[in-house]
């Protein structure tokens, strides 16, 4: 997955500021030199971003899908505000970044807004309500808007997203941050907090509570023991009661293995209830598989799949990860977008061509072989393949190719074990200009 530029350098440049503003104005930091002060740093967050990565991180085992007491990292030992501050600066911010990505995927491919929610009758377009579950500190929200301030989509200028949380501690910071981030870059959002508990094997919402345009879940799912055919029943229910036709569904979840799996079976779920004629959603799986055929990640039980964007971590938090030694230049995580629509796949992404069978992703990194053969994990409808392509002088476009990337009109030959691609088109991808 390629991140334009601009919305690159807005962490590169932009980012901190506000941030370091909206800290002081709350007295969540000393002076505004404190996220370079070391001392404050070491002191103050390190051990606490240490305890939580620890426990976002967890060892691969079967209890790892039991899900995460919330509670646990927004009050647990130390100082809870040492700890709030602590997630606040190391793990929001790529979160935010992750969920921007997300939505510059669908903009990279042609998604616009206004094709799918047309403007009222007067001219003045319809007021955009959007809901993030499990919001935290709204990472998810902001995500979306500081991508439609860089790669927009076309979302009305003005709109509410309704942020659902059960800490109330972090509700409320969720709440201020996103007013603050929305006020900053001028996208003219509100945000309405509800303290609440959802229990995701009963009815999402109640049966008087409106309909939105968009579901936003982040880092939500992983949080749950409910099993992956219980969240896609009820998922379904809530987009057939409470989402727009033509509304989207984002969902951003961890990169480790099980947690990924449990999105690659959330998904399988909901595509076998979908193709059973038992649905009355009418909801459609998007991204990032293009499509409904059978995942090729859950074909072998040691698999899993996730995507990895590059960004331009902000300084602060460049020296923040040299105290902790974490290396965050790179940010992986799985996703699942969704529309509920009765449009065609390439009605709904222009920017993809061709027969849907010789459609491929790119779902590993790409490694020369010699100076002309590429090496690469791909996966399409006929499942996931490990494939190679020979460059030649007129493969400009392919030479950089990697991970998230799309494959289109493709030619193949050979097993699923080793395949050869005779000839493809790739999806252009815009620039980078990550560190």
């Amino acid at each position: 997955m390629r991140v334009p530029v601009p919305l690159i350098n807005y962490f590169k440049t932009d980012f901190e500021p506000l941030l370091t503003r909206f800290l002081l104005e709350r007295d969540m930091i000393p002076d505004k030199n404190a996220l370079h002060n070391k001392r404050f740093l070491n002191r103050s967050v390190a051990p606490h971003v240490e305890t939580l990565s620890q426990l976002f991180n967890r060892i691969e085992k079967e209890s790892q899908t039991d899900g995460i007491d919330t509670e646990t990292y927004w009050s647990g030992a130390g100082s809870p505000k040492n700890r709030r501050l602590a997630y606040f600066l190391s793990f929001m911010p790529g979160n935010i970044f992750r969920v921007a990505s997300v939505w510059a995927e669908l903009q990279r491919l042609g998604f616009q807004w206004s094709r799918h929610f047309k403007p009222n009758v007067g001219g003045t377009s319809a007021e955009f309500r959007a809901i993030e579950w499990g919001a935290g500190t709204a990472a998810g929200a902001c995500g979306i808007i500081v991508a439609e301030k860089f790669t927009p989509l076309g979302l009305p200028r003005s709109g509410s997203f309704a942020l659902i949380e059960q800490s109330k501690s972090a509700l409320q910071l969720g709440t201020d941050w996103f007013q603050q981030f929305s006020d900053g870059l001028e996208m003219g959002m509100q945000s309405r907090p509800f303290h609440r508990r959802v229990d995701l094997s009963e009815p999402w919402l109640p049966k008087t509570a409106p309909k939105f345009h968009l579901f936003v879940m982040s880092y939500f799912l992983n949080e749950s023991e409910i099993s992956p055919a219980t969240l896609a029943r009820k998922c379904l229910e809530a987009c057939e009661q409470h989402l727009e036709d033509e509304g989207l569904v984002v969902l951003v979840e961890p990169a480790l293995k099980l947690q990924s799996r449990k999105l690659l079976e959330f998904r399988r779920e909901l595509i076998e209830i979908l193709e059973s004629g038992k649905d009355k959603s009418g909801m459609k799986v998007l991204l990032p598989c293009l499509g409904h055929q059978a995942c090729g990640a859950l074909a072998k039980p040691e698999d899993w799949c996730h995507e990895e964007v590059q960004w331009w971590r902000p300084e602060y938090l460049r020296e923040l990860d040299a105290i902790v030694k974490l290396d965050r230049k790179t940010l992986p995580f799985s996703y699942l977008v969704l529309q509920k629509t009765h449009k065609t796949l390439t009605e709904i992404l222009p920017a993809l061509q061709g027969p849907s069978e010789e459609r491929y992703r790119l779902v590993s990194p790409s490694r020369a072989l010699g100076k002309k053969d590429l090496e690469f994990y791909i996966c399409g409808q006929d499942g996931k393949r490990r494939a190679r392509y020979r460059l030649t002088a007129q493969d400009q476009e392919l030479d950089d190719i990697d991970r998230g990337d799309i494959l289109q009109n493709t030619v193949l030959h050979g097993e699923p074990q080793l395949t050869q691609i005779d000839k493809t088109n790739p999806v252009r991808d815009s620039e980078s200009d990550a560190e």
